[in-house]
């Protein structure tokens, strides 16, 4: 079999040359397959979504009992009235459902029946 008959051809558009056979090639520039690892940095930790909800959740441990301290004492009893009537969820339903609301039956602050 002959030598093969190679061409080159520059870019698109250029005219087409006739180089001797063997070719003589040269890496006119380098490829990077793989990118670099990136360092640790102690922001990473802080970033990540896992730390964020875990320091939210230990943040508000701190904060909630601050904010019941600031509560009026009828505050307290409605909100404890409240957790009691989310202790049952059937009876939290039936509630709703009914119209009585989450505290069960309270008395309107000022005095005055609601009309709907």
């Amino acid at each position: 079999m002959d030598a093969p008959k190679c061409l080159e051809y520059a870019y698109p558009g250029a005219t087409k040359r006739v180089v001797s056979y063997p070719l003589q090639l040269t890496a006119t520039a380098t490829y990077l397959y793989f990118e670099a690892r990136k360092g640790f940095t102690i922001f990473s930790i802080f970033r990540n979504p896992m730390f964020l909800m875990m320091a939210f959740s230990v943040g508000m441990m701190f904060v909630m009992p601050k904010m019941m301290e600031g509560l009026d004492p009828e505050e307290k009893a409605q909100m404890q009235r409240q957790m009691k009537a989310q202790s049952n969820p059937t009876q939290m339903i039936q509630d709703l459902l009914s119209g009585k609301g989450l505290g069960g039956d309270e008395p309107d602050p000022k005095g005055k029946k609601i009309k709907n």
